[in-house]
């Protein structure tokens, strides 16, 4: 009896998990001169509500319930962030997906094809 009563205060202690947390897609590619928006695919399932949160907006949700399915949520970034499951009730971390930048300047590698088209960079 004294190992079940164990395995259930075991059970109780521990923190919640995310289950099914899932972010898709997680990587945001800019070009030059344009803004990057990530259209995040969004779904969780958790027993108590949950809130999302974006690394640099700590006191703000970004959404709060108890199950999603695929949610659909436009994130700018601007760069490397981390979303955040909480538990709503007592602020407990549950989960955490990183949302990557990456920049890519299209002009810059035509430059350089042409520079080695050219020859001259051996002067350089």
């Amino acid at each position: 009896m004294k190992s079940v009563a164990a395995g259930l205060l075991l059970l109780f202690t521990l923190p919640l998990l995310a289950e099914d947390f899932t972010v898709a897609p997680r990587l945001c590619v800019q070009h030059a001169g344009q803004d990057c928006v990530l259209n995040l695919s969004i779904s969780w399932q958790q027993p108590q509500p949950a809130c999302l949160y974006q690394q640099f907006a700590p006191d703000t949700p970004l959404l709060c319930q108890r199950a999603v399915q695929q949610h659909q949520l436009a994130l700018p970034l601007q760069q490397d962030t981390l979303l955040i499951l909480k538990d709503q009730a007592s602020g407990k971390i549950l989960a955490q997906r990183q949302l990557r930048l990456r920049h890519i300047d299209l002009q810059s590698g035509e430059h350089l094809l042409n520079k080695s088209r050219n020859g001259w960079w051996l002067l350089q």
